[in-house]
C-alpha cells in the first residue's frame, strides 16, 4: 500500500501553526540588513548563564499572597502560612513544594510597572518595554534580541532555533514578531496542550523528507532568475524552509518532546507543567535553543479568586506554578553541567519568573476577588549567576507601598526594563547596545529609559549576582 507525505510527516499548516504569529507577522515586516549596531554606554555582561528560561504568569499573581506574603481580611482560613526563612512566609497550601526549594530563588519584592492592563502589559513582559502604537510593527521581542545576539555562538550542529515559545498564543499580545529584525530570529511557538511540536523520526519518514526537500531546492533554482527584484519574502520563506528541515531531520527534536506518564504527573499536565518539562528538555539536549518564554495564562481573577467551587482561581493557578517550578529547579540542579565542572545545569541556566504587574492588597473586592496594581508586586530568579535564598525590596506592613527598592537606585523600583538588562547581563550580551537605522529612524535601545509612565534605569539588577 502506497503511503502519501501526510501520513509520515506533519501537514504544512501544522508547521506553520508551530511556527506561531511570530514568524508569520516577520515576513510582512522589512527586516534591516545590515544592522547598525553600537555600545550606547559603558556595560559589563557577567555572562553567567547559558540559557534562560522565562516563565510568565499571564494575569498577575497575588503577590500579598504568595511571595511577600502579608497578613488581611482576604487571606483564606485554609492557607496554613508557615516560616521558611527570615522575612519568607509561604502558604503550604498553595505551595507545598516551592516552600521546600526557596533555598534555591531570590526575591524581588520592589517591582513597579508602567501598566495595569493586561494587553498592555503582556507586551511589556514579552518585549521588555511599554507598548508604543507608533512603533510596535518594528520592535522585535527581548527572545528575537537574544537570538540576534547569540546567532554567532551557533555551532554546525544547533538545528534547534534559538528562541523557543511555549504557549505564547494564549498571552494577550500573543507571540511577537522579530520587527525590523531579521525573520530568522523568530519565535519558535508551540502549545503543547493541543499535542503541537513532535514529528516523526522513522527512517521511513525522513527518507521521504529529503527526497522532497531535494526536490523543491531543484524547483526553488529553477524559479530563482525570475525572481528578481522581487518581495524579500521568498527569501525569509526560504530560510523557515531550510530551518524546519533541519528540525525535523534531527533526532534530538522528537525526543526533547518525549514526556513520560511520571514526568508529565510530577510537572503537571497543563501550560506550564509542560512548558517547564520541554525547557529541561531543551537545556538539556543543548541543540541550539538558548531562550525559553514560557506563559502560564488565567492568572486575572479579579472575581472569586479562592472560590474552590470555580473552574479557575489561585488555589489552581498557584499549585500549577508551584509543582512545575519545584520540579524544573530540581531536575536542573541533578544534572552535571558539560561545561563546567563543579556545576550544575541549574548553574547554566537563568530562570525567572515574571508577571505584568500585582494585585490589589487589602480585603478581598465586593465580588471576592482582587483586581490589578502597579504600584508594588515581585519577580523570582534562580540558577544562572543568581545569589539564592535571598529577598531584594521591602514593601509595608500591607504590601501597598514599597518602603525599600532594596538596590543600588534608591529613589527608583525596579521594573521589567530591569529584569531584561539582568537577563542579558547573564546571557553575556551588552544590553546598553542600540540598533540605529530603525525604519521609524528612532535609535532602538536594547534597554529603553523611555517609560510610558516614568523613566526606568536601564541597568541590571546587579544585587541579584553580588
Amino acid at each position: 500500500m502506497n503511503q502519501r507525505i501526510s501520513d509520515l510527516l506533519p501537514a504544512r499548516r501544522d508547521l506553520l501553526k508551530l511556527g506561531g504569529h511570530g514568524l508569520l507577522g516577520a515576513f510582512a515586516s522589512q527586516a534591516l540588513m545590515p544592522l547598525k549596531v553600537r555600545a550606547a554606554g559603558r556595560a559589563n555582561p557577567r555572562g553567567t548563564a547559558r540559557f534562560c528560561i522565562v516563565i510568565e504568569l499571564a494575569g498577575a499573581l497575588s503577590h500579598i499572597d504568595s511571595f511577600d506574603f502579608k497578613e488581611n481580611a482576604g487571606t483564606q482560613k485554609d492557607f496554613d502560612v508557615r516560616p521558611i526563612k527570615n522575612d519568607l512566609y509561604l502558604s503550604h497550601r498553595l505551595f507545598p513544594e516551592l516552600s521546600k526549594e526557596m533555598d534555591k530563588v531570590t526575591i524581588v519584592r520592589s517591582m513597579k510597572s508602567h501598566e495595569v492592563v493586561h494587553f498592555r502589559g503582556q507586551y511589556y513582559t514579552q518585549a521588555g518595554r511599554p507598548l508604543n502604537p507608533a512603533q510596535a510593527s518594528e520592535i522585535p521581542s527581548v527572545g528575537s534580541v537574544v537570538a540576534l545576539e547569540l546567532e554567532s555562538q551557533r555551532r554546525p550542529t544547533d538545528t534547534f532555533p534559538t528562541y523557543i515559545g511555549c504557549g505564547l498564543d494564549t498571552s494577550g499580545c500573543g507571540a511577537l514578531s522579530t520587527g525590523f529584525l531579521h525573520p530568522r530570529h523568530s519565535v519558535l511557538d508551540v502549545n503543547l496542550k493541543s499535542g503541537a511540536g513532535a514529528a516523526p523520526s522513522s527512517k521511513e519518514a525522513l527518507a521521504v523528507l529529503a527526497e522532497r526537500y531535494r526536490l523543491l531546492k531543484e524547483l526553488d533554482r529553477a524559479m530563482l532568475p525570475g525572481r528578481g527584484g522581487r518581495d524579500r519574502s521568498f527569501g525569509t520563506f526560504a530560510d523557515f524552509q531550510s530551518s524546519a528541515y533541519q528540525i525535523l531531520g534531527d533526532p534530538r527534536w522528537p525526543q526533547a518532546f518525549k514526556m513520560s506518564e511520571e514526568e508529565t504527573a510530577r510537572y503537571g499536565k497543563n501550560e506550564v507543567g509542560l512548558g517547564c518539562l520541554l525547557a529541561r528538555n531543551l537545556v538539556q539536549a543543548d541543540a541550539g535553543t538558548r531562550y525559553i518564554h514560557i506563559v502560564h495564562p488565567d492568572w486575572d481573577h479579579h472575581r472569586d479568586i479562592y472560590n474552590h467551587a470555580k473552574k479557575s482561581n489561585h488555589y489552581i493557578r498557584c499549585n500549577e506554578f508551584d509543582r512545575a517550578m519545584a520540579n524544573l529547579l530540581r531536575d536542573l540542579e541533578k544534572q552535571p553541567s558539560p561545561r563546567q565542572p563543579g556545576k550544575t545545569l541549574l548553574d547554566d541556566t537563568l530562570i525567572v519568573v515574571a508577571t505584568e504587574f500585582g494585585r490589589v492588597p487589602g480585603a478581598l473586592n465586593g465580588i471576592a476577588g482582587r483586581h490589578h496594581y502597579n504600584l508594588a508586586y515581585l519577580s523570582l530568579y534562580a540558577g544562572g549567576g543568581v545569589k539564592p535564598g535571598r529577598i531584594i525590596g521591602k514593601t509595608d506592613a500591607t504590601g501597598e507601598h514599597v518602603i525599600d527598592n532594596g538596590w543600588t537606585y534608591k529613589r527608583s523600583q525596579v521594573k521589567t526594563e530591569n529584569i531584561y538588562a539582568s537577563i542579558y547581563s547573564a546571557l553575556g550580551i551588552d544590553w546598553h547596545k542600540e540598533i540605529t537605522n530603525t525604519p521609524s529612524r528612532r535609535a532602538y535601545r536594547y534597554v529603553d529609559m523611555l517609560g510610558a509612565t516614568e523613566m526606568a534605569v536601564d541597568d541590571e539588577i546587579a544585587d541579584l549576582f553580588v
